[in-house]
């Protein structure tokens, strides 16, 4: 395929995957407003942003006027939609439509970590997937953090990907992944195991000094991002905060009795986050008690936290009681039917991702970077709770490895075809 035809293809399938995105946000969730959950956090703080009263607890202030600074969410999702918000664009829908734009982009740069993983054929088909794939689509018009996370994962893997290729002159390619993962650390807190997991060993050489030196080259947006949101909150909290608030409510909601046994095992529940009083307690005083209480519960109960564990991996990857997961994650403002979409495509994406995993080992390709992200996300369902959401992390590495599988099939198809045709060109005629 020619670079012309592959720029056009690129185009083709953004226009496309925004066609899709716009079409979901106008049709199936048009009007529908979620006051609660995260989706609806992300929205106060934007508008709070963009009225310049600062990063506060939102519902503190509307309910109270209280002034109450906050780490509780990750910085970068509100961030661009108060800027969309001081653009005008403030209503549910027109931010819906802002993450739609995300994910037109998302799908050219998927594309490219196609053809860079492969060839541009692989890129194209991996661009179009990435287009009609319901649960991104769902995921861009949702209000929520993973479609702004989707892109800028998919850019850290297409730039250390590429960085590998071009060996001694990975430079550039090195400082693009550092940008992209220091804005992902700060849309979703776990995007920081990809420091040591997958930055680290992409970057390695033999001489020591030379990877010390890109392994610091490559992490420089994780420091920078880091260190701006810590000294942020040791100025407006009083201490130094790394990382998000939120893990207390993870913990609390992920461990009790409700989510450790029958038909909600592997799932999370505000309830059990709402039984521990916290009343008093500053915000991070607040986390750190119900962080507390949830790991206390799974001590507790170590007996049952490996089949727990394992319910939320499987919810994860739709593999556990898909009727009711799917109805738990419509209530995070996600439209049933679709999401019902997204399962089956994700059905027919794993074998093919499967095919070409194994096809790109037998030539002896490098596979790892594409593995380490859906690993990760394994590892995370864990130790958190069941819901398809997460598996955002690793859904980049399975389109691209479901579009090499598509053409290892389709080859494999034709060679067939052709020997068929051979053998029956070759026999002698009967007449």
């Amino acid at each position: 395929m020619s670079s012309r035809r592959f720029r056009l293809a690129l185009a083709g399938a953004a226009v496309l995957g925004l066609v899709m995105r716009i079409g979901y946000v106008l049709t199936a969730v048009r009007g529908k407003v979620q006051a609660f959950g995260d989706a609806g956090t992300y929205r106060l703080l934007a508008e709070l942003l963009a009225d310049g009263e600062g990063y506060i607890r939102p519902r503190e202030f509307l309910l109270a006027g209280e002034r109450i600074p906050t780490a509780e969410f990750p910085p970068l999702w509100p961030m661009v939609l108060s800027v969309a918000d001081l653009l005008g664009l403030d209503g549910v829908t027109e931010q819906r439509l802002v993450g739609s734009v995300v994910g037109a982009t998302a799908v050219v740069v998927i594309g490219l970590l196609g053809a860079a993983v492969s060839d541009r054929v692989v890129g194209v088909i991996a661009a179009f997937g990435a287009a009609v794939y319901p649960q991104f689509v769902i995921l861009d018009g949702s209000l929520l953090s993973e479609g702004l996370y989707l892109l800028l994962v998919s850019v850290v893997l297409l730039a250390v990907v590429s960085a590998r290729i071009d060996g001694d002159g990975s430079t550039r390619w090195w400082w693009v992944a550092s940008g992209a993962l220091g804005l992902a650390v700060i849309t979703r807190s776990e995007a920081v195991l990809l420091v040591p997991l997958l930055v680290v060993p992409a970057t390695r050489r033999i001489d020591r000094a030379v990877w010390l030196r890109l392994a610091l080259l490559a992490s420089t947006g994780v420091i920078v991002t880091m260190s701006l949101w810590t000294v942020r909150n040791a100025v407006s909290l009083g201490h130094a905060q790394p990382f998000t608030n939120n893990s207390g409510t993870l913990i609390a909601g992920a461990n009790c009795g409700d989510v450790y046994d029958g038909v909600q095992i592997g799932l999370w529940r505000l309830d059990c986050v709402t039984a521990i009083d916290v009343g008093g307690r500053a915000e991070g005083d607040a986390a750190a008690f119900r962080r507390t209480v949830g790991l206390e519960y799974a001590t507790d109960h170590l007996g049952q936290l490996p089949a727990v564990a394992a319910v939320r991996v499987l919810r994860t990857l739709g593999a556990w009681d898909i009727r009711t997961q799917l109805y738990f994650e419509s209530l995070e403002g996600r439209d049933y039917q679709w999401l019902w979409a997204g399962w089956f495509m994700w059905l027919a994406m794993v074998p093919l991702a499967t095919v070409g995993l194994v096809s790109r080992r037998r030539s002896r390709l490098e596979t790892w970077p594409l593995v380490v992200p859906v690993l990760l996300v394994v590892v995370t369902a864990a130790v958190s709770y069941g819901n398809q959401r997460f598996r955002i992390l690793g859904e980049p590495s399975m389109v691209v490895l479901a579009a090499v599988g598509l053409q290892t099939l389709t080859r494999h198809m034709r060679m067939a075809g052709r020997r068929s045709g051979d053998l029956d060109a070759s026999r002698p005629s009967t007449s």
